[in-house]
């Protein structure tokens, strides 16, 4: 297993990952001034959860996703896919009028990425990016994982939490940051859903390795049964960056 190729965690990641708030997309919709029919350039589309979002809210959306297996686990025909990147998307010059990575831009190289978003968006268009960021402090259950996970891969972390986005998203001089928003939301998951999730997260996976992947996972799976719980309540502040293309 490879950091940042989702081949193996495709199946589960279409089954266990939370959408988005229609709160915060409807007001980042609002904010780039869409109206039904533009286009919409949905980069590290992953199965196309947010793909789907924006397909029915109207929109012509080419969602962008280099791992095969991923794509293959799509439910949104309705979008363009494209076996492309972030630096290099295979869209035409000026053709886009909203671009947005929905948990997927710490893993693009921003001084590559941010000229090619640029390029394929429209005079004065936004750039967004946004993660669900598990509210730990919330839920015991979501405590008592991730404690388990420093105890099995102490030098595991989240990787994209506390970046300076707004500092990298400008710093390539191809975009000038506009605002960030926070919009807190509840993802009710079975105990199999809950399972599934940590199973879908690569960087973990591939820090931990199979065999201590695998004791964790045990542990978990045994403490949830222990507890018999059938539904956990997982709390996400879904937490946002756009900027505006530099003209």
């Amino acid at each position: 297993m490879k950091l940042g190729d989702f081949t193996q965690q495709a199946d589960a990641y279409r089954r266990s990952r939370p959408a988005y708030p229609d709160e915060l997309i409807d007001t980042l919709v609002a904010a780039a001034g869409l109206v039904p029919g533009d286009a919409v350039a949905d980069f590290g589309a992953g199965t196309g959860i947010l793909t789907r979002m924006l397909i029915d809210r109207g929109f012509t959306v080419s969602a962008i996703e280099p791992n095969e297996s991923m794509r293959n686990q799509n439910n949104v025909p309705e979008a363009r896919w494209l076996n492309s990147t972030f630096d290099q998307s295979l869209l035409k010059t000026g053709s886009q009028r909203w671009a947005i990575a929905a948990q997927a831009f710490h893993w693009a190289d921003p001084l590559r990425a941010l000229p090619e978003i640029r390029r394929i968006l429209q005079p004065g268009c936004l750039f967004t990016v946004l993660w669900n960021n598990r509210a730990k402090a919330e839920n015991d259950i979501v405590n008592w994982t991730e404690a388990a996970i420093r105890r099995h891969v102490p030098e595991f972390d989240e990787a994209y939490r506390n970046r300076p986005w707004k500092k990298i998203l400008e710093s390539t001089g191809d975009f000038t940051f506009v605002n960030e928003l926070t919009v807190s939301h509840t993802i009710p998951m079975s105990r199999e859903r809950f399972l599934q999730l940590w199973k879908s997260h690569n960087r973990l996976n591939t820090i931990a390795g199979p065999i201590r992947f695998a004791a964790f996972f045990d542990e978990l799976s045994e403490h949830l049964g222990q507890l018999s719980l059938d539904l956990i309540n997982v709390r996400y502040d879904c937490e946002s960056w756009s900027a505006r293309r530099n003209d």
